[in-house]
């Protein structure tokens, strides 16, 4: 039980559906289960080696910001925790090289960032925030280079990265304190709270903006407005300086505008 915790199960189903999302939207859809399936499996297995290696880098800032996470708790060991990433990586991208060269590359690569990200980025400004940013927006990527990319599927990927972004900035304030005790460079760290803040808040309204220009249809439109009042809602938190509330918002509006996508692309 503790493995699956350490990858953060909720957050790879979401990745995994964004991977669908993509291919869905991509307008080829292969005729079997079994090619979706690999998708799925394989975003949701390379994203719980990402939380997992991440736990691992961040284990002594987590002992002030999050001590009840698996490796501060005492639950795994770090060694574990590194070794399971390492399982879930390889697992990951083995399953990507059953799809297509393109995945297996695409998986590679990520696998690649995510660990450089874990182990460098995050203490940099702005650095570590765009590099998840363009993880979760290679999500939809991924997913459409096992059909067949599109014009759609481009769109979805570069929205994801903007919200990612925003959210990215608004947990760097969240976790300013112990990262601060620990000498990480963060954006809110560098330029502090309130233009982090802006920053985050900019990155929203340009997907907001860019959202309404995705030619998914009505219903897409209809749906997306709805993830956009949650986006609205959480720069309110920004500007009342509820870090914690704004990042749940946006968590919120991520989730809804994914479904908003992947009702556009079924319809």
């Amino acid at each position: 039980m503790i493995l699956l915790e350490i990858m953060r199960p909720a957050n790879c189903v979401m990745a995994g559906a964004a991977s669908l999302t993509g291919m869905i939207a991509s307008g080829a859809i292969p005729p079997s289960l079994h090619i979706p399936a690999l998708v799925f499996f394989a975003v949701f297995l390379i994203t719980g080696g990402g939380n997992a290696i991440n736990d691992y880098f961040d284990r002594e800032i987590d002992a002030v910001n999050r001590p009840e996470r698996p490796i501060p708790s005492g639950r795994i060991s770090p060694r574990a925790a590194l070794m399971w990433s390492v399982t879930l990586f390889v697992a990951g991208c083995a399953i990507s090289g059953l799809i297509n060269q393109s995945c297996l590359a695409l998986a590679v690569l990520n696998s690649s960032v995510l660990i450089i990200y874990a182990a460098r980025l995050k203490g940099l400004p702005a650095a570590g925030n765009i590099a998840v940013s363009y993880l979760t927006g290679t999500t939809f990527l991924f997913g459409g280079l096992a059909a067949m990319p599109s014009s759609i599927t481009a769109y979805l990927s570069i929205l994801a990265a903007l919200a990612t972004l925003s959210r990215e900035i608004v947990k760097d304030i969240e976790d300013l304190p112990g990262d601060l005790a620990h000498g990480a460079k963060t954006l809110p760290a560098f330029i502090g709270e309130r233009k982090s803040f802006i920053t985050a808040s900019l990155a929203l309204i340009v997907a907001v903006l860019l959202s309404y220009l995705v030619p998914l249809g009505i219903e897409y439109l209809v749906a997306v407005s709805t993830a956009n009042i949650a986006f609205l809602v959480s720069m309110n938190r920004m500007l009342r300086g509820d870090a914690s509330g704004s990042q749940r918002w946006i968590k919120m509006g991520m989730a809804l505008a994914l479904m908003a996508f992947l009702l556009g692309s079924l319809l």
